[in-house]
């Protein structure tokens, strides 16, 4: 017990940097909720040593504007544009990976040649004949909740997303709406409508949730910013 402790001392002060403000309860808990469980897993097969997730691909409407929103404002950088056809073409993106958290600089052609080496990239694929209008709409039905960034200061980060005008969906110790409709909790697969709903508020303040940034991008896709750990910036 006193390992786990241990470990998961980091994880938690994470969660509880600069006191985070106290929000109601709600008295109907189910008993024993929230509860965290470490991992238990043993080592994985040999046969899969090095596999690691490298991107994530999404649909997008205007590549053009997709560069300037993820890297004027996420800092992220363009590795290649590949235009198979006039029509169709595919963009990855990604922070600099010269050194820790992308301290150290590489230019595009050396990020091409590391590209299957780099962890966090993004795939963005546009075809201009998809008239249509084409946007993630959250819902409790879709997979794809969000994309998960991590930043040394959230607060500067959410100054920086308002100053360029993007839409903020949950600001920094704001709870999480549960509004009709409310675009957070049904990307978080909450449907803010049920009975049941109001009860989650309580846990994901527990998980730090207060504290988190919810942001979108242009195409609606939700983006979460979180604190690193051993920042005191919070």
């Amino acid at each position: 017990m006193k390992l786990i402790a241990v470990l998961l001392l980091p994880f938690l002060t994470s969660l509880t940097i600069a006191c985070p403000p106290v929000h109601s309860q709600p008295t109907n808990s189910t008993a024993g909720y929230p509860k965290l469980t470490p991992g238990t897993d043993g080592p994985a097969d040999s046969a899969t040593t090095q596999y690691q997730f490298n991107h994530v691909a999404l649909l997008v409407k205007d590549l053009t504007e997709t560069r300037k929103f993820y890297g004027d404002i996420l800092g992220m950088r363009m590795i290649f544009l590949y235009e198979e056809t006039e029509d169709y073409s595919i963009m990855y993106m990604a922070h600099s990976q010269g050194g820790k958290n992308g301290t150290g600089y590489q230019t595009g052609a050396e990020m091409i040649a590391e590209k299957n080496n780099m962890q966090g990239l993004i795939e963005f694929t546009s075809s201009k004949s998809f008239t249509r209008s084409r946007e993630y709409v959250p819902n409790t039905r879709q997979t794809l909740s969000h994309l998960g960034l991590i930043v040394p200061d959230v607060k500067a980060l959410q100054d920086r997303v308002e100053a360029f005008n993007a839409t903020i969906l949950k600001r920094v110790d704001d709870a999480p709406s549960l509004d009709n409709g409310s675009v957070v909790a049904l990307g978080f697969g909450i449907d803010p409508a049920s009975e049941e709903a109001q009860e989650l508020i309580a846990p994901t303040e527990a998980l730090g949730f207060f504290q988190f940034l919810v942001f979108a991008d242009p195409d609606g896709n939700l983006i979460e910013a979180q604190q690193q750990i051993g920042s005191a910036a919070v």
